[in-house]
């Protein structure tokens, strides 16, 4: 009796030790790796916001702006594929050592997988635009076609600028697979008028400080909408896969995950922030198969066919006309014509993501001709960049019409290669061409 009490305490004695290193590893990993960031996790694993208070007085800087409101980003994990999940980590482009994105499918179980998000950072006299993006280096899913290497998905703020430090983001949209969806804050806006595809009545919420909490989904199947980003709590629930995801945290720090399979509050993993320019200065190329893009506006792969993954400068919504890049080239716009009653200020102190100003001005219809049998199509070399819903004939002056764009303004911030012509065509009905109407527009180049 008494070598079995002696075993029974044994065995006590080996678990309280196991438990107690268990505690002091999680410590570890989640506690002391972050000592030195802006932001510490507590024993309960949630933010305690230590940035704010030990900054410097004078003007916010970018990445300031950036820091504060960084998301905390819950990942779906399909341990399923791409290595035991793996495909589903946040990390850098160049998270294999080098700028070829043309190896990234196969480099996956070797390379650095810490975390890290890119960001922007975009401003009008009234408003902060700020974005986020994910990068995954593998789309991967049970059915081919709907492979491809190299995967970015994101998101936008439209933040209000305060008197003193920071306020709450007004709205948001989200972005993946083509879809664009649109959140805001609580009784702000009825959101009567918003595009297809958009989450009508979509509540912004945040969890801690002012930091969106976001949900990505996982690699799966088509209905899975693998790396889609939405508001936590919008998201459809065939895109969970089992009980395995990542919560990912601003820490300063490009962590790895260490433990996926689980419920996200119990793997936590903090993430860094890199400018979005570390990208956007090479869309211009070269395209010779050793840098990231294979075009300006698709990453260079080869894996599950070619160049199948766009950078927000080139994400359009498969639901509705636009979004050929003004994602990021045009914030102001993106919002202003999906969302009634937004009214944002069109002027720009500064939007470093944008090639082109394209203004419009008058135009002209035979007087045979009203204004409400025709849409307006804008065209690059040939190629619709802009559809029927982007614009408005308004009256002018001497029997000529204002071209207007959605949300009364007349110019519009675009994300396009240089050279090439722009021009404006004007159709009827039946989708001709309306013979001796005219419509201006002419662009500026001021990309670098």
């Amino acid at each position: 009796m008494k070598k079995i009490i002696g075993k029974i305490f044994k065995g006590l004695g080996i678990l309280l030790l196991v438990l107690i290193v268990g505690v002091l590893g999680w410590r570890g990993l989640y506690g002391r790796d972050l000592i030195d960031s802006p932001y510490d996790l507590d024993k309960q694993g949630q933010i305690i916001n230590t940035w704010d208070s030990a900054m410097q007085d004078g003007a916010i800087t970018h990445e300031e702006i950036a820091i504060h409101y960084a998301p905390q980003i819950d990942q779906a994990v399909n341990v399923l594929l791409s290595a035991g999940g793996r495909g589903d980590f946040i990390t850098a482009v160049d998270y294999d050592g080098d700028w070829s994105c043309l190896n990234n499918w196969e480099n996956l179980t070797k390379g650095n997988l810490g975390a890290v998000v890119y960001y922007s950072v975009q401003e009008t006299d009234t408003h902060y635009y700020v974005g986020y993006y994910f990068y995954h280096p593998r789309d991967d899913a049970e059915v081919w076609l709907d492979r491809h290497e190299n995967d970015l998905e994101g998101i936008m703020l439209c933040v209000p600028k305060a008197a003193e430090g920071y306020a709450l983001p007004e709205m948001m949209y989200t972005q993946g697979h083509g879809n664009v969806y649109f959140y805001f804050g609580d009784g702000l806006l009825d959101g009567e008028k918003m595009l297809a595809g958009s989450i009508y009545g979509g509540s912004l919420t945040t969890t801690y400080l002012d930091r969106p909490h976001l949900y990505i989904a996982p690699n799966g199947t088509l209905y899975n909408q693998g790396h889609s980003v939405s508001a936590y709590g919008w998201h459809f629930p065939y895109w969970s896969v089992g009980n395995s995801g990542v919560r990912y945290v601003y820490g300063g720090r490009a962590d790895t995950p260490q433990f996926w399979n689980g419920a996200f509050e119990d793997n936590m993993c903090s993430y860094d922030l890199r400018p979005l320019d570390e990208l956007w200065v090479l869309r211009n190329g070269p395209y010779d198969g050793t840098s990231v893009f294979g075009s300006y506006g698709a990453f260079d792969g080869d894996n599950w066919g070619e160049d199948r993954a766009n950078p927000p400068w080139a994400w359009r919504n498969k639901t509705a006309y636009g979004f050929g890049g003004s994602f990021l080239s045009d914030p102001v716009w993106t919002f202003n014509r999906a969302i009634a009653g937004a009214n944002l200020s069109a002027g720009y102190v500064d939007n470093a993501y944008a090639d082109w100003v394209l203004t419009f001005g008058a135009a002209m219809l035979p007087s045979t001709v009203k204004p409400e049998d025709v849409t307006l199509h804008l065209l690059r070399d040939g190629w619709e960049f802009g559809g029927p819903d982007w614009f408005t004939l308004a009256e002018g002056e001497n029997g000529f019409y204002r071209v207007d764009l959605i949300g009364e303004r007349d110019r519009l911030w675009v994300a396009a290669p240089k050279g090439g012509s722009w021009r404006m065509e004007i159709r009827d009905a039946s989708g001709k061409v309306v013979t001796g109407a005219f419509a201006a527009v002419t662009g500026e180049y001021i990309g670098e």
